[in-house]
């Protein structure tokens, strides 16, 4: 039986890579998982308070996602065990992410979310960074955001997107990314074939919380019908990290909107985060 797996928790409640007029609900999700996190294995990650400038460039708000990433890269500098950051946007994974790739270059990486965030910053409607994220992990954004060790595409699963943009479409297509939609059956053991075919020697996983089903999971920005029951991401969690080791995770995009909204989802997000330490290969 595979031990549970050691990590650390990075607090990060960026709110400045969102498109929603209410992106700072996200802090107010993370003001209330950080109840929940052992004192001793949590970072708190200081974010700008300030909106930030997009300093010439398409992105929204660039600065202060610069800045908080680039905090987040100092925490994560010293540190030897996989990090999971939560309480934040979908950018607020770059930092993980990046850090994952580079200690295994092969790392495969599993994307949960409604939607894929691989816009381009010359064409994305609203400029924010969340929903460039993934196009900045592979390197193919804007200098300041791409990451500096690129993720193969051949080595990304999409799973559960189901909100995508034409140029995503083609962006997919062209790159030869991956997809598993929210309504296949058997999530878990799709997502354990696929490491196997790959060969991943370590997995990196990133959950946008919107990838599950509106009916399970409200606290959300903007909830995206027919996603993932909340057993079938927990089990395709758990099926990752039992098949390659945690290279690092991010839960993103917790953004309840009232108190009651909070305590009845957080539960959730703990037993995904408790899927992801289940233990991975040995």
């Amino acid at each position: 039986m595979a031990e549970p797996t050691k990590a650390i928790f990075l607090l990060m409640p960026e709110w400045q890579g969102s498109a929603s007029s209410r992106a700072m609900l996200i802090t107010d999700g993370a003001a209330h998982l950080r109840e929940d996190l052992p004192p001793a294995a949590r970072f708190d990650v200081a974010v700008p308070q300030q909106a930030g400038d997009a300093l010439g460039t398409p992105v929204a708000r660039l600065s202060s996602v610069v800045a908080a990433r680039d905090a987040a890269r100092e925490t994560l500098r010293s540190a030897e065990d996989p990090a999971i950051t939560l309480g934040g946007d979908c950018a607020s994974t770059l930092a993980g992410l990046d850090r994952a790739a580079e200690r295994d270059p092969g790392v495969a990486v599993i994307w949960f979310d409604a939607h894929p965030d691989l816009q381009h910053p010359s064409t994305s409607p609203s400029g924010a960074a969340s929903g460039m994220a993934l196009r900045h992990a592979l390197g193919l954004g804007i200098a300041d955001l791409n990451g500096a060790h690129p993720i193969d595409p051949s080595r990304v699963l999409l799973v559960g997107a189901r909100e995508v943009d034409a140029e995503e479409a083609q962006a997919i297509d062209e790159l030869g990314i991956r997809s598993l939609a929210a309504t296949s059956e058997g999530p878990a053991e799709a997502v354990r074939d696929w490491l196997a075919e790959i060969g991943a020697t370590s997995v990196y996983v990133h959950i946008d919380l919107d990838v599950l089903d509106p009916a399970e999971f409200a606290a959300v920005h903007a909830p995206v019908p027919f996603g993932l029951a909340v057993s079938d991401l927990a089990g395709a969690v758990r099926a990752a990290v039992a098949t390659a080791p945690l290279a690092g995770a991010a839960i993103c995009e917790f953004a309840p909107a009232t108190a009651e909204i909070a305590s009845d989802d957080s539960p959730t997000v703990l037993r995904l985060l408790a899927a992801l330490v289940s233990g991975g290969s040995r």
